[in-house]
């Protein structure tokens, strides 16, 4: 296979043609977020006012959690903003932090990200079968720009001598990467789904994955999940709860405490369903004494 680095930066410019202010005349509407009147232009999917101000703040916050496909702030409008507006409101920063999480949502399995950078490189096969001594070493890139030295086929870093498989299994070298704290941060994170290594640069625990939009906490790396009767991954008392956010150091009484918060939510619902039922009888009977 031959190896095709791609810099980022040095990619056409998909959104050259963008004229700025193309959004239809001003007017002074109630903006729909923050409730002030103001010189607003609506929305092009549902034709809501919301101000220049709080567009470009839920745009950025958006752009913060990788987000590419932004759904239209007004939450009764089940349609996306398109890349024109996305961009016109964006800052120069978000727009090139846009620009990567579009470009990585797009590539296929044959391009990937630096696990240390945003240098992309493509894999591409030939047509020869190549020799047992070349098979190991052909996955082995060395990134241009920050010479970070990493395996194509695991999006690990290299593993010389050992196989994916093998390394996969005891991957100390890629959780100590991964878990070594630089900046105030840890490395990088493991999608729990498609497994790629993400990284975070600012921005709060939620991530979404740009390959496969699974939602996880960049913290503990466990998928979020939001159920309302057992809380949420934000819940200090949820057994989904984040592990860091409740007795980080005492995990058998974090354990012992969230099952019995969970165990007690099910004794009492029933409980809670036959109370209610009874109540509701009783109404009945005296409202027909009554009648």
């Amino acid at each position: 296979g031959s190896i095709e680095v791609v810099d980022l930066y040095l990619l056409p410019e998909p959104f050259s043609g963008l004229i700025a202010g193309d959004f239809g005349p001003l007017l002074v509407l109630s903006c729909r977020v923050c409730l002030e009147e103001k010189p607003v232009k609506p929305l092009s999917c549902c034709k809501k006012a919301v101000c220049e101000e709080c567009l470009k703040r839920y745009l950025s916050s958006q752009v913060q959690l990788g987000q590419v496909d932004i759904k239209c702030p007004i939450t009764e409008c089940s349609e996306h903003l398109d890349e024109t507006t996305v961009l016109y409101n964006l800052p120069h920063e978000d727009i090139i932090k846009y620009k990567y999480f579009l470009e990585l949502s797009r590539i296929d399995s044959s391009t990937k990200p630096c696990p240390q950078c945003k240098h992309f490189t493509t894999f591409r096969r030939r047509g020869h079968i190549p020799t047992p001594a070349k098979l190991e070493n052909k996955y082995k890139i060395q990134c241009p720009s920050c010479q970070f030295v990493w395996c194509f086929k695991c999006h690990s870093p290299w593993h010389e001598g050992v196989n994916c498989k093998e390394y996969k299994k005891g991957d100390k070298l890629l959780r100590h990467w991964a878990n070594e704290i630089e900046h105030g941060q840890r490395n990088a994170q493991k999608c729990p789904k498609c497994k790629i290594h993400i990284q975070r640069t600012e921005g709060c625990d939620h991530m979404t994955c740009s390959q496969c939009n699974t939602n996880f906490c960049y913290r503990c790396g466990e998928r979020y999940r939001q159920l309302r009767f057992f809380g949420d991954h934000t819940s200090n008392l949820s057994i989904f709860g984040c592990k860091y956010r409740y007795l980080p150091e005492r995990p058998h009484l974090r354990r012992l405490v969230r099952g019995s918060v969970c165990a007690g939510k099910l004794l009492i619902t029933p409980l809670i369903l036959v109370l209610g039922l009874a109540l509701g009888a009783v109404a009945v009977v005296v409202g027909k004494n009554y009648i």
